[in-house]
């Protein structure tokens, strides 16, 4: 055998070798990739079931803040409006009371003006 034909076996078997590990190791790769998906999928079905009642208490817990803010707003509504009327109607009993108040004083005035020029 000349060194040659050596050379070209000993490239052959470390090729053949190569080829070999390479093709266990990504055959333990495509091993390891369907058990991490498998294992991807387990996670995501046990967050989605754990999500889902979270989500629903969150949505009920919502309706609840927005019917307790529309109800205190209602309230409000009511408040203000009866804050307007008895404004309104002391402004307006202010205004006649103070009609009535100048005429008295103009009165009283005019009584003590009487006297004062006896």
């Amino acid at each position: 055998m000349n060194p040659v034909s050596v050379s070209l076996v000993v490239l052959l078997v470390v090729t053949t070798l190569v080829v070999l590990v390479l093709g266990i190791l990504l055959a333990k790769l495509i091993m390891n990739l369907t058990l991490l998906s498998k294992n991807v999928d387990s996670i995501a079905q046990s967050v989605q079931s754990e999500v889902q009642p979270t989500l629903k208490e969150l949505r009920e817990a919502a309706q609840s803040i927005n019917s307790i803010a529309n109800s205190a707003d209602t309230q409000f509504s009511g408040l203000q409006s009866t804050l307007k009327n008895v404004i309104g109607a002391s402004s307006l009993v202010g205004c006649k009371m103070k009609g009535l108040m100048n005429g008295l004083l103009k009165g009283i005035n005019f009584g003590l003006n009487l006297f004062n020029k006896k």
